[in-house]
C-alpha cells in the first residue's frame, strides 16, 4: 500500500509521459496482432495470452521488489471490479470487430475519454467547460478523419458493442482513479489482470475457443513481443491514471489510434493519405490544448 502522490505540475507531467508511452506501447501490439492472428489464434485466446505474460512478468518484478501483493478486503474488491470493467470493454471491443469494420469500431470505442469527462464531471458535480467538450468533439472527428472512417457498413450489434467497450474502459479508469488512488500501480494492474485472466480462461472455455499458436521460435518471439506491448501499455495506462487521474489519461490516449496509423506507414509500408496527415494533426494539437488549459491537480 502508499499514499496518494501529492499533486504537483512534476508529477503530472511524468504522468503525461507514462500514458504517451502506453499509446505507443499498445500501438506497436496493435501492428503485432495481425502477425499473431496469421499464426492461427484468435482473439479470446490472445486476450488470455496477454493476461497470463503480464501476470508473470509483473510477478517476478514483485518478487524480486519484494513487494507485497496484498490487499485490504475493500480495496480487493475494488481491484476486481476495475479488472472486471476492463475486461469486460476488451471483449466487448473484440466482438465489436465481427459486426462492423474495424476503423468503425475503434471511432466509436474512443468515445471513452468524453463519457469518462462526463462521469468524473457528473459525480464531482461540475458541469463540463465548453472549451472540454468543443475538445473532446474535434479529438474524435480528428480520429474519424485520421482512421477514414466510413458509415457505409453500420450495423446495431457492432455499434452496441463498442459502445459497451467504451462504457468499460470510462468505467475502468473512473473507477481506479477514485477509488484506488492508495493502492500501488503495479500491484493494482497485477490484480486487475488476474481478475481478467479468470474471465478470459471462463469465456473461452465455455465458447470453445481455444487455438493457441505454434510454439516455434519465430511464433514465440511475435507472441512475446505482443504480450511485452501489451504488458507496458496495460501498467502505465493505470500509473497514469494514479498520476493525471481518469479524464487526463483517457484524453491522451487518444493518441493510440493515430501513433498505429503512422507504425503501419513506417512498418508495415501503408501509404499516407492527406486526411490521415490532417486528422492526426488535428487530434494532437487537440490533445496538446487540452493539457495546456488543464489544472495541475492531477484530476
Amino acid at each position: 500500500m502508499t499514499h496518494p502522490l501529492p499533486a504537483s505540475s512534476s508529477t503530472s507531467t511524468l504522468g503525461l509521459l507514462v500514458v504517451i508511452g502506453a499509446a505507443a506501447s499498445i500501438s506497436v501490439s496493435n501492428i503485432l496482432t495481425p502477425m499473431v492472428y496469421a499464426l492461427g489464434t484468435n482473439s479470446l485466446t490472445l486476450l488470455g495470452l496477454r493476461y497470463a505474460g503480464f501476470l508473470l512478468v509483473c510477478g517476478l518484478w514483485l518478487k524480486t521488489q519484494g513487494i507485497s501483493i496484498s490487499l485490504q478486503k475493500s480495496d480487493l474488491i475494488h481491484c476486481a471490479g476495475a479488472g472486471t470493467a476492463y475486461a469486460f470493454g476488451s471483449a466487448c471491443l473484440i466482438t465489436s470487430f465481427a459486426f462492423i469494420p474495424v476503423s468503425l469500431a475503434i471511432l466509436v470505442f474512443y468515445l471513452f475519454p468524453l463519457i469518462t469527462r462526463l462521469a468524473e464531471s457528473a459525480i464531482d458535480r461540475r458541469v463540463p467547460s465548453v472549451f472540454e467538450i468543443v475538445c473532446y468533439i474535434l479529438a474524435l472527428s480528428g480520429l474519424a478523419v485520421c482512421l477514414g472512417v466510413g458509415l457505409d457498413d453500420l450495423n446495431i450489434e457492432g455499434l452496441l458493442f463498442a459502445v459497451l467497450a467504451a462504457l468499460g474502459l470510462s468505467l475502468s479508469y473512473v473507477w481506479t482513479g477514485r477509488r484506488l488512488k492508495s493502492v500501488q500501480p503495479v500491484v493494482l494492474t497485477f490484480t486487475m489482470a488476474a481478475t481478467g485472466l479468470v474471465l478470459s480462461i471462463i469465456a473461452t472455455t465455455v465458447s470453445g475457443n481455444w487455438a493457441m499458436p505454434p510454439l516455434d521460435p519465430l511464433a514465440l518471439l511475435i507472441v512475446g513481443a505482443t504480450i511485452l506491448t501489451f504488458a507496458g501499455a496495460f501498467l502505465g495506462m493505470f500509473v497514469g491514471v494514479n498520476l493525471t487521474g481518469p479524464s487526463r489519461t483517457a484524453m491522451v490516449m487518444n493518441l493510440e489510434p493515430v501513433m498505429t496509423v503512422g507504425l503501419a506507414i513506417v512498418i508495415l509500408e501503408e501509404g499516407l493519405e492527406g486526411n490521415q496527415l490532417l486528422g492526426a494533426v488535428l487530434v494532437i494539437a487537440t490533445i496538446v490544448a487540452t493539457q495546456l488549459k488543464a489544472p495541475q491537480s492531477g484530476s
